[in-house]
């Protein structure tokens, strides 16, 4: 009897144990990563997640998302008040909508930060993210047809220049007259005549009526209904810019940058050479294209969230290993231009340090904004006046609101 009840105790102590943790065992840390899925974000979040879960000891989950869903999934979980991703890889454009839920970074050194990238990725004064690449339109040409000397600086010799190249075969450019890239061409040609503050000037006025953006959709338009185009502009935007270029259909296009090596690629270096964007009466600007790394304010592992975008941020140059070759640090453009095939970092350098390259604003209603702009020039191409058009589009922009 006495073996029998010391059994039942042994066993129930045996049974109690299991349920007490041991000690020594560590609670798995993870985060999990919000990429958008096929870009450059989740290629390099995957290589170094097991580098980075080396040094820290944190497991690094990402989740790869689509660009139509990411907006909506973060929109969803901060509406839920909850934070299924600890780090979220975002665009630009969406940071105003998103900056209550973002984690503000402080002392960090910004000073390698590609030009106009600490004002893009600051709301209210909080610098928001880590920027992971930039991207800006630059000029990309054949430069087995045109010598260096003749490389256009501005619109008068870019129009000049597309009208000499023009044959039975090949056009001398083309227009983006197509969704968010026309919209970004529209914003280009206005920084490069004059524009202060894109669609909306220092003092939040809607300023689209100012001369800088009648001259820029009168460019635009010009040039579209230019023998030196191909017709059909509205259907043009940046991918089918590049097959014009690649099939030799034309010479020339003011095109994304990392669309460059994309064509030397496609072409071979002696045929394709770029230069910084093309200047219009105040000079070389352009819009950018910039992405950041945020933490999640509400994460339930920010300190490691911090350490993660921190570490991304040191291993920036490993963006310029991928298809793109973007990036976002002042150093890793100087140290990649050295290299053949890079020409384009160094025309990007150039064209973000002109005084009138400026990022598009930061205001939570861009979406809505973005698609009066596109109707804006969609109708001017299609042959719409120019200046009532934009007349009406400031009134839907200020009943928009920012």
């Amino acid at each position: 009897m006495k073996k029998k009840i010391l059994s039942v105790l042994l066993a129930s102590a045996m049974a109690a144990s299991l349920m007490v943790p041991m000690t020594g065992y560590a609670e798995e840390k993870s985060i999990t990563v919000m990429v958008e899925s096929g870009s450059p974000a989740e290629v390099l979040a995957n290589a170094t997640a097991a580098d980075f879960e080396n040094e820290t000891g944190c497991k690094v989950v990402v989740d790869a998302v689509a660009y139509t869903g990411m907006y909506d999934k973060i929109s969803t979980e901060i509406r839920a008040n909850q934070a299924a991703h600890d780090v979220a890889c975002l665009d630009f454009v969406w940071l105003a909508a998103f900056a209550d839920a973002i984690e503000p970074l402080t002392d960090v050194d910004t000073s390698d930060f590609l030009p106009t990238l600490e004002g893009s990725g600051t709301v209210d004064g909080n610098l928001l993210g880590y920027p992971m690449w930039v991207n800006a339109k630059i000029l990309i040409y054949r430069k087995d047809l045109i010598s260096e000397d003749k490389v256009p600086t501005t619109w008068e010799e870019y129009q000049a220049l597309a009208q000499e190249l023009t044959t039975d075969d090949m056009k001398g450019t083309c227009v983006f007259g197509s969704g968010s890239d026309a919209v970004c061409s529209f914003l280009d040609f206005a920084c490069q005549a004059g524009a202060k503050g894109l669609v909306f000037d220092a003092d939040g006025n809607v300023n689209i009526t100012d001369q800088a953006y009648v001259d820029a959709l009168n460019f635009m338009v010009e040039n579209a209904n230019a023998d030196y185009t191909p017709a059909d502009a509205l259907a043009t935007a940046a991918t089918e810019s590049q097959e014009l270029f690649t099939n030799g259909q034309i010479a020339m296009q003011l095109n994304w940058s990392h669309q460059y090596p994309a064509a030397v690629a496609a072409l071979g270096a002696d045929k394709v050479g770029c230069a910084p964007m093309i200047a219009g009466s105040a000079g070389i600007g352009a819009t950018t294209g910039p992405w950041y790394e945020c933490v999640m304010k509400n994460s339930e592992n920010k300190d490691l969230a911090q350490q993660y975008v921190a570490y991304m941020y040191d291993h920036n140059a490993d963006y310029m290993d991928l298809t793109l070759k973007i990036a976002g640090r002042t150093s890793v453009y100087e140290e990649a231009a050295k290299e053949a095939g890079n020409e384009h970092t160094t025309a990007v350098l150039d064209t973000l340090a002109a005084e009138q390259s400026q990022a598009r604003p930061m205001v939570t209603t861009w979406a809505q904004i973005e698609e009066v702009l596109t109707g804006v020039v969609e109708s001017c191409i299609g042959g719409a006046d120019v200046t009532s058009t934009l007349e009406s589009a400031a009134a839907e922009i200020e009943a928009i609101g920012k």
